[in-house]
């Protein structure tokens, strides 16, 4: 009876299944707990460095060419003068753990405080990844892993990072398992990202960091067709945005290294650009994180329309200088403050428009639907008429990916799947999947 058990278990696939989630389970939780407790470490320097910032601009700003220098230096030092940051994680996500190594972990660390305490305008999301991924590439060769398995380490990498920042883990195991490859869900990655995601949001619980969440309202009880139009104008604004963002990151590094041949020139000139511009602007909003200009986004009824159109141009200008920190904490603060200033003059709440665009954008920036609508149902957690939000947040969502195109900030992503029409695939039975395996 027990051989019988058996055969039927082997013959279903069973035991390799069982097999697999146990490895992984004993892989993806302490791997989870390390990367939450570094990510933490992470987000309590980079909020100490922008309020240390905050009290001293004056001092701080003018410093930034000359942190840009060090930023320089310590990479080169380390023998990374060309490093990609983030897409390499992407990369790797994919292609495996070789494009990563453990001291970009320390390399970024430093560099993103150093970038932020300055006044550079930068987030910490894309940082935190390449953290992730740095702590864990040793695993790979640890455990001897091949090539697919240490493609889910780095996708296991990035669900924890992400969802210790973000506090959002169901959303960070579906970025982390979306984001590689376009069109194609890596099914097979789904249990090591989800425990490794669970795992650092509640590691970053246990060391007492409240990640942010925000209340909006002004969500019609109805779903009608002007509400529709309305927010289908913010997913088009949201796809327009997400373009410009891009490209201004494409161009930024381009002309950066076009007109600019040193490395030290180019994140001089940057430094001085974004530092020159802050002050003649005269307040330190753009600089850093930002997160009070996001949380100020959802209860402001006078957002400036300029105010994501300015935070694009001097991300682009830092980060395509070779400062470090990340792309989407900005994509979240060109989102919901967009977002917010459009829905004043469609007469919808500020509220409800920044959190449209907060997702629309993100979702633009990274091909990322899935990941996105996700991120809309644990971020705003209280959510008045929940069910029409939601449809209103996926009508958004969805003309934001197919309206931004191509556009991306990791050009290592691939695209299995074309946004225009559907792939067919070959039919495949139960069998011949088997022995895939």
């Amino acid at each position: 009876m027990f051989r019988k058990i058996l055969r039927r278990m082997r013959r279903v696939g069973a035991i390799r299944a069982w097999a697999y989630l146990l490895r992984w389970l004993l892989i993806s939780i302490p791997c989870g707990i390390i990367v939450g407790i570094a990510v933490s470490l992470f987000r309590l320097a980079i909020d100490g460095a922008n309020s240390y910032r905050a009290e001293h601009q004056l001092i701080m700003l003018p410093l930034l060419p000359l942190a840009g220098i060090v930023i320089v230096f310590i990479y080169k030092k380390a023998g990374f003068p060309h490093d990609n940051g983030t897409n390499d994680i992407v990369a790797a996500a994919h292609e495996g753990t070789s494009a990563v190594e453990w001291k970009k972990a320390p390399l970024v660390f430093a560099a993103s405080v150093l970038t932020h305490i300055t006044g550079g305008s930068a987030g910490c999301e894309g940082a935190s990844l390449q953290i992730g991924g740095g702590i864990l590439a040793p695993v790979s060769s640890l455990l001897k892993m091949n090539k697919n398995d240490s493609s889910v380490l780095m996708m296991t990498a990035i669900a924890a990072a992400f969802s210790a920042l973000t506090g959002a883990p169901a959303a960070s195991a579906i970025f982390a398992i979306e984001i590689a490859i376009i069109g194609s869900i890596a099914y097979s990655a789904l249990i090591p990202c989800v425990f490794g995601a669970v795992s650092a949001y509640w590691t970053t619980r246990f060391l007492g960091l409240v990640r942010e969440h925000y209340f909006i309202d002004g969500v019609p009880s109805v779903v009608d067709f002007p509400m529709l139009l309305k927010v289908a104008l913010i997913g088009v604004c949201s796809a327009v945005f997400a373009i410009f963002f891009c490209r201004a990151m494409d161009y930024s590094r381009t002309y950066y290294k076009k007109y600019f041949k040193s490395g030290y020139v180019r994140i001089i000139v940057g430094g001085l650009l974004v530092g020159g511009i802050t002050l003649l602007l005269g307040t330190d909003i753009y600089s850093g994180a930002g997160y009070a200009t996001i949380e100020h986004a959802f209860v402001s009824n006078d957002m400036p329309i300029y105010v994501p159109i300015i935070k694009v141009v001097l991300t682009a200008l830092t980060l395509g200088a070779g400062f470090r920190g990340g792309e989407i904490l900005p994509a979240f603060y060109i989102g919901s403050t967009m977002g917010s200033s459009v829905a004043v003059i469609l007469g919808l709440e500020p509220s409800f428009g920044a959190a449209l665009g907060f997702v629309a954008v993100f979702c633009g920036v990274t091909n990322c639907p899935l990941a996105a609508f996700a991120l809309a149902a644990e971020i705003f957690t209280e959510l008045v008429n929940a069910e029409a939000a939601m449809l209103y947040f996926g009508v958004a969502i969805a003309i934001s990916y197919l309206l931004s195109g191509y556009v991306g900030l990791y050009p290592a992503q691939v695209y299995y799947q074309p946004k225009l029409r559907l792939r067919k695939y070959r039919k495949t039975d139960v069998k011949n999947a088997e022995e895939l395996e």
